[in-house]
């Protein structure tokens, strides 16, 4: 008896942690909605738009030279009262394999946008060639995260 009573509560006790660790998404991504490009998302109090995901021939002369550097074209809104600071090397981009990839040095977005104000930039980012990438912001006060999912042109 005391045998058959141990057997079942070994087997409650596995499918309980097996239930516990399917589902390959944290809670928290999975509850973030994605978005695309061109399409205009509201930060609390900043509006951003990734208008274009690209490759780029541009490099900058003075640092190592990589084979491929993926260029986001984004354009912010600031829809708040107060001046904003916007800076696009805080942008996440991850590969299609999850792996993150390194700014470019180069001419990044760093920028205070005014009240009202509305500025078109480039984020820079040492690219791998593994597109589809995932371009996450995290909002600095709220630290919300709002994520993109994008393919570049060729």
């Amino acid at each position: 008896m005391f045998k058959k009573l141990l057997a079942i509560a070994g087997i409650v006790v596995v499918s309980m942690t097996i239930a516990a660790c399917t589902g390959s998404e944290t809670p928290e991504k999975a509850n973030r909605p994605s978005h695309q490009v061109q399409e205009k998302v509201d930060a609390k109090g900043l509006e951003i738009n990734m208008e274009q995901a690209s490759y780029t021939d541009e490099r900058d002369q003075d640092t190592q030279q990589v084979k491929q550097v993926l260029r986001l074209k984004i354009t912010l809104k600031n829809t708040s009262i107060e001046d904003l600071f916007f800076d696009s090397t805080a942008l996440q981009v991850t590969n299609n394999k999850n792996e993150k990839l390194a700014i470019y040095p180069f001419e990044n977005m760093i920028e205070n946008i005014a009240s009202k104000e509305k500025m078109t930039g480039y984020a820079y980012f040492k690219s791998d060639n593994k597109g589809p990438y995932t371009v996450v912001y995290k909002h600095p006060i709220t630290k919300e995260k709002y994520e993109w999912q994008v393919s570049p042109e060729k």
